[in-house]
């Protein structure tokens, strides 16, 4: 239903223009100006919709997201009944289609448009009938039709139509003439499609209604220039006053309504130059509706990003010599065989105690202490903040895998807000399973502070959903209460525990939650194992409601219709294709090495290209090392056609993300050599280049999205551990080709 909430927002800021036309210009006399702004306004309000700001909405630094309320005796929380979540094996439910509010509105809209498009479709053979089977005159750039047996008076484009009863038929064809000369039924046109495309919208018609008024101002005006005076011309428009009226799609000499008006403004003062800077007001209407298209509403069809809120890169080689994120210097100190990185050391000497940092420590200051106390110390890089590209930090695994609805419950209603040098904790919690699945006996086993304790506790007492385990045992699961310290992590030492069910985290800043296009919560499993033709066969999401209920879906189970429903109601699109990457924190700690963090890097392509080419490219495709150094990326958009055997050629670069990255992109689509069951003719692939490091993938832009698009396809500068390896690729002998239907 894009097309609807794109209709609305841009109908809003058509009704803004439109009263603010009303309330400071509608009264001047600058009537072209008018006209105009008019016609502008018409424009602007349906281009605002697709233009973004992104500079607006700056991802905000998680160390200062850290509003969150605290209260150690109740937390704010939302009591919700979940449904049961269904374990894997478990066959889905069949989805029921129902009718909703939202088709209603669909196909009431569609069928106002009909009519009246049906309604202009009959004004315009009306008014081709009449030219075709009336007495004419063809002048210079125009033609007169000569209507019998009636008054009436109008103009249409090029043509002027006039009854032979009407009086003093050279003004009116004076005043009929300047709209033709003034494309004046070329306004109202666009206006008659606007109607149709936004019947619902009174301000269309009111709008529709002014352009004509001022179309008649401009006319009246340079008409009477031509007589002897304004009232004299006045005279004669009152004196005609009962004349018949033509189309509304045409400029009708005689409309009695408007009479009055085009008098009035006819003998009103002129208003002066300044009152033109009044027009300018458009400026900051434009500004506050494209600040609002940013801001208010939530929406994927803002297309043109204005300003980014991300620099990207300026030429070929900027991100290969970007300078990687500084490391924060710390110090690795050795004693007695036992190896450790601390922030500080503390040595009493002399009755007075030293205490030593990376940034504090000498050469000789290391000599003595190795001397002296037998204590080797070197200043060492380590990375304990952990961020995404825009700022983001980054969380471990934790494993709570088929919680989903307890974990997603217990992420939106435990508020934790962490004091100043808080480093956070692990609180354990025990609970036992009653015959429904529901907690109870829930208390903490593990203390990690009076604060904590009571945050975890009383966020397990409030859910009052299923948990997806066995009844009747007892459980323990661990919360990670998390601010920037990474140390607080001991998931090893849980593990050994028969009752240990899994852990989560709550950072001190709003939980990293993925979300889709529509703004709805989702977490998906099974994800991606490469190598493998069915590398999705497994995949399953569950969609998280506003209201906080979770509903499964099981891809190899999902209809068209559902796959649609998911897409247009929820905004969710399961992946083509995945490649899990496992990033470790400390690869090098002995302590700290189990501490690591999930990439799923995900490729949405067209059926034909989601098997055996999606794993060939993932395998062929050589991620550059100076990039990867850099930890840079980018989109390399590519062209290729496919020959009536389903074979690649003519492959080239649309859209460069730098030599480096287009060169590897290119040879390895160059060097699949099979068919491809697809239609012959012109193709599109952007190959996106992502970094595991800081979790970053670019993003790919609507524009290139065209006919021939076939999707993107994600490599990463790290390798998946998960490779199936049952797809891997064989160059052929002879390369099997077949004509295509």
């Amino acid at each position: 239903m894009n097309w609807l909430y794109y209709l609305v927002e841009a109908n809003i800021y058509l009704g803004i223009f439109y009263l603010a036309y009303c309330l400071f210009l509608n009264r001047d006399t600058h009537y072209q100006l008018s006209r105009v702004y008019l016609i502008f306004s018409c424009i602007i309000s349906f281009i605002l919709p697709v233009l973004q700001i992104g500079a607006l909405r700056p991802v905000i630094p998680t160390e200062n997201v850290s509003t969150l309320t605290y209260n150690t005796t109740a937390p704010a929380v939302r009591v919700v009944e979940h449904y049961p979540v269904p374990v894997i094996n478990t066959a889905v439910p069949i989805i029921e289609q129902h009718f909703t509010l939202l088709d209603g509105l669909w196909y009431a809209y569609l069928i106002g448009a009909a009519f009246l498009f049906f309604m202009l479709f009959i004004k315009l053979r009306t008014l081709f009938k009449l030219t075709r089977n009336s007495q004419s005159v063809n002048e210079d750039k125009y033609r007169v039709i000569y209507l019998t047996e009636t008054d009436v008076a109008f103009s249409f484009f090029n043509y002027v139509f006039i009854g032979v009863d009407a009086p003093l038929s050279n003004t009116i064809i004076r005043h009929e003439l300047v709209h033709i000369r003034q494309k004046h039924s070329a306004d109202i046109i666009l206006l008659e499609l606007l109607k149709i495309i936004n019947w619902f919208n009174p301000f269309v018609y009111l709008l529709q209604n002014s352009l004509k008024t001022v179309h008649e101002y401009i006319a009246d005006e340079q008409t009477a220039a031509y007589e002897t005076d304004a009232l004299t011309y006045s005279s004669f428009l009152l004196k005609s006053a009962y004349g018949v009226g033509g189309s509304s799609i045409t400029h009708s000499f005689f409309n009695y309504n408007l009479l009055k008006k085009r008098i009035t403004m006819l003998n009103q003062q002129r208003s002066g130059n300044l009152a033109r800077l009044k027009y300018l007001i458009t400026i900051p209407i434009c500004t506050a509706l494209l600040c609002a298209s940013t801001l208010v509403f939530s929406k994927t069809y803002g297309w043109v990003d204005l300003s980014p809120a991300s620099v990207k890169s300026a030429g070929k080689y900027t991100t290969l010599n970007a300078t990687p994120a500084a490391k924060r210097k710390r110090l690795k100190i050795t004693q007695n065989g036992v190896t450790t990185i601390m922030d500080q050391l503390s040595v009493d000497q002399k009755n007075k105690k030293i205490v030593f940092t990376a940034g504090t420590i000498t050469k000789t200051d290391r000599s003595l202490l190795l001397k002296n106390h037998d204590i080797k110390v070197e200043v060492v890089e380590d990375s304990t903040r952990f961020t995404t590209k825009d700022g983001q930090l980054i969380l471990p695994i934790v494993n709570v895998d088929g919680y989903y609805l307890l974990d997603h419950f217990l992420h939106n209603n435990i508020h934790y807000t962490s004091a100043k040098g808080e480093k956070g904790g692990l609180v354990e919690v025990g609970f036992a399973l009653d015959k429904d699945r529901r907690i109870t006996n829930a208390k903490v086993v593990k203390s990690g502070g009076d604060k904590l304790d009571a945050l975890a506790l009383n966020g397990f007492n409030a859910y009052k959903g299923v948990v997806n385990d066995d009844p009747g045992k007892n459980y323990k699961i661990g919360v990670y209460f998390f601010t920037d310290d990474y140390s607080i992590f001991k998931t090893d030492s849980l593990q050994k525990d028969q009752e240990f069910a899994g852990e989560l985290i709550i950072p001190n800043y709003k939980y990293p939650a993925s979300r889709t296009s529509k703004g709805y919560e989702y977490d998906e499993s099974n994800i991606g194992f490469p190598g493998d033709n069915n590398n999705m066969s497994q995949a399953k999401v569950v969609i998280y409601d506003k209201n906080g209920e979770g509903t499964w879906y099981f891809q190899k189970n999902c209809t068209p219709a559902d796959l649609k429903m998911l897409k247009d109601k929820y905004g969710y699109s399961f992946p083509s294709a995945s490649s899990m990457i496992i990033q470790f924190m400390y690869p090098k700690n002995v302590i700290k090495k189990h501490l690591a963090y999930i990439f799923d890097v995900a490729s949405y392509l067209d059926a034909p290209y989601a098997n055996q080419f999606y794993n060939y490219m993932l395998g062929n495709t050589e991620y550059p090392q100076q990039a990867k150094k850099a930890l840079a990326g980018g989109v390399v958009v590519l062209n290729f056609n496919l020959d009536n055997e389903g074979m690649i050629s003519d492959a080239n670069v649309a859209q460069s993300a730098g030599n480096v990255f287009d060169e590897a992109a290119l040879n390895a689509l160059r060097s699949y050599k099979l068919a491809i069951k697809d239609n012959a003719g012109k193709h599109s692939i952007a190959v996106l280049f992502c970094v595991a490091e800081n979790k970053y993938r670019p993003v790919v832009s609507e524009k290139i999205k065209k006919d021939g698009y076939v999707g993107e396809l994600a490599i990463c500068d790290a390798k998946s551990p998960f490779i199936n390896g049952t797809a891997k690729y064989t160059p052929p002998t002879a390369v099997p080709g077949s004509p295509k239907n």
